[in-house]
């Protein structure tokens, strides 16, 4: 009986930077098709969540029987010119309204910009005053999943809610920044638009529509 010897032989340098290149190649030409399915998705999930937080607005005002939004939750408090996510605060572009990058306040008295969560979800510290009403004529909810994130890009989503009162001649809108994280369309808008590439879902069109 003979015995055969074989004789095992190593990946070459050659070979292996041959498969590295063309592993390279496969990977740069499906890296465009990658961020277009990426970039599809973040516009998409921005689409849903502004008009998600819009149905839930509308849900709120349909519930309340006063002007929504106060810093009290009753119908003498002060109107809340801003509801907001988490999120950070986007920079304002050309054409961009001022008040879309105020803060939020924490204190009676001083409370212009307020979390989207604690109106629509909690119903708590709306300002560090009081709650709203419940029951048949107040607030029912939750009206929206919590927690409230921030946008695919990581900016908050923002609300003009001063313009849900009587006899607004201006939308009040739901808008999140957009890909360039930079706010262009108007605080102030009737027959709103948005600008640039900002995004934005229509609470209410109906100027000079008495709430609710």
């Amino acid at each position: 009986m003979s015995l055969k010897l074989t004789q095992e032989r190593g990946v070459t340098i050659l070979e292996a930077t041959i498969v590295l290149a063309v592993a390279a190649l496969l990977i740069a030409a499906a890296a465009p098709a990658t961020s277009r399915t990426l970039d599809t998705a973040r516009l998409s999930r921005a689409v849903s969540d502004t008009d998600a937080i819009a149905a839930a607005i509308h849900n709120f005002i349909t519930d309340n029987s006063f002007v929504p939004f106060t810093s009290t939750g009753a119908s003498g408090g002060d109107i809340i010119e801003v509801l907001v996510s988490d999120g950070d605060i986007p920079a304002l572009g050309t054409g961009g309204g001022a008040n879309w990058d105020d803060v939020v306040n924490c204190c009676a008295g001083a409370v212009d910009v307020a979390f989207l969560e604690r109106h629509l979800v909690t119903n708590s510290d709306l300002g560090g005053v009081g709650s709203y009403t419940t029951g048949a004529t107040g607030w029912r909810g939750a009206y929206i999943n919590a927690p409230v994130d921030p946008d695919p890009w990581g900016n908050r989503y923002a609300v003009n809610v001063e313009y849900l009162k009587t006899s607004t001649t201006n939308d009040t809108f739901v808008l999140s920044a957009g890909p360039d994280e930079e706010i262009t369309t108007a605080y102030t808008l009737n027959g709103a638009f948005p600008s640039g590439d900002d995004l934005t879902s229509v609470v209410r069109r109906d100027v000079g529509l008495t709430v609710p």
